[in-house]
């Protein structure tokens, strides 16, 4: 290989090199789409979180890419940290008619219920794990292929070795795959907390 891919084409031909056979075109979009499935489940680096601000209202859309909630509040003064709770809870602690100041929320599909029903035009920001955009013919390249070309070659081979029935091969691979999954997220702490090293302090007594 000349050079590492940088777009949905160009990981397609590295894939079919990689793999040393010209039959496996038609099926080297599923092992990109099952390897970006694990991916969502595995990879984590800063690039995956995001923050928005959503008018509340007692069923809240939530955002098209959200993967999972980090944190919730009412941004008003003073802040208002919002609990989850799951959906039972949310109902037994708040009668449907009950409005107000939202102190809780519930994930329902694609929405956040809150509770109470907010009693005003209240904003809330979110902080959220985001999906990785999948790569397709519409979508050439995501940060993760121009970041990481490697990891995705390495796991899309994985499965390609798992279709063709190569147990040593899998096997070969998917070691390769977690072990760069592993160097993407530890340089994605790196990246986020920095490298100082922590320093324990004395308690301060007042």
């Amino acid at each position: 290989m000349s050079s590492d891919p940088s777009t949905w084409t160009e990981l397609k031909a590295a894939i079919r090199d990689w793999s040393n056979r010209d039959d496996l075109d038609a099926a080297i979009p599923g092992f990109v789409a099952l390897a970006e499935r694990g991916f969502q489940r595995t990879v984590f680096t800063p690039d995956r979180e995001a923050e928005t601000v959503l008018a509340a209202a007692a069923e809240t859309a939530l955002p098209a890419d959200l993967w999972q909630v980090r944190a919730a509040h009412v941004d008003a003064d003073p802040k208002v940290t919002l609990e989850q709770m799951s959906l039972a809870e949310l109902r037994n602690t708040h009668a449907s008619a009950s409005t107000g100041m939202p102190h809780h929320y519930a994930l329902r599909g694609g929405v956040m219920l809150l509770g109470p029903a907010p009693v005003a035009a209240y904003s809330i920001r979110l902080s959220y794990v985001r999906t990785i955009p999948a790569l397709g013919e519409d979508s050439q390249s995501n940060w993760l292929l121009s970041a990481h070309p490697d990891l995705y070659i390495a796991a899309a081979l994985a499965e390609a070795c798992l279709y063709l029935r190569d147990g040593e091969g899998a096997l070969t691979w998917a070691a390769q795959r977690d072990a760069r999954i592993d160097s993407v997220n530890r340089a994605g702490r790196r990246r986020a907390h920095g490298q100082a090293p922590q320093r324990l302090r004395a308690p301060v007594v007042v």
